[in-house]
């Protein structure tokens, strides 16, 4: 499946990362998948996320954020993410609903097929790439 990722080193003040930064961290990865669905015509809204904290995270451990698109329904689309520190060991794991609305009226819209393609990939999705492309066929079509 179609996946995005980001690596971070975990800053806190203290040894211990808190848990409401590493909710931030998934928050912050899903923003490309945000400005993607902007490119697309819609606006994508998070409707329900539920997260396990499966292992501690301390300051300036290595993080890889990892952003799979798992479903897609009719106006909604379903993101898995995880969080991996640098043993490969699973720190987080979250499953996120959005919807897409339309951006002026801020009702429920059909999940664009360019969204909808990226489910058929099963690679590495550069969305940076793609819109210095600037082509609005592949922005369209989820290809880069």
């Amino acid at each position: 499946m179609a996946y995005t990722e980001m690596r971070i080193a975990a800053e806190t003040k203290t040894a211990h990362v808190n848990n409401v930064s590493l909710f931030e961290y998934l928050d912050e990865a899903r923003k490309k998948w945000y400005h993607y669905s902007i490119l697309n015509g819609v606006e994508s809204v998070v409707v329900h996320i539920g997260i396990n904290y499966k292992r501690e995270v301390f300051n300036q451990n290595k993080l890889v954020v990892r952003t799979t698109l798992a479903r897609v329904g009719n106006t909604s689309y379903t993101l898995n993410q995880t969080i991996v520190n640098h043993l490969e060991e699973l720190v987080v794991s979250a499953e996120v609903v959005l919807t897409t609305i339309n951006r002026q009226t801020r009702t429920k819209v059909k999940v664009p097929q360019g969204i909808r393609s990226l489910l058929d990939r099963d690679s590495l999705i550069d969305f940076d790439k793609m819109v210095a492309k600037g082509n609005s066929a592949e922005i369209e079509s989820g290809k880069n």
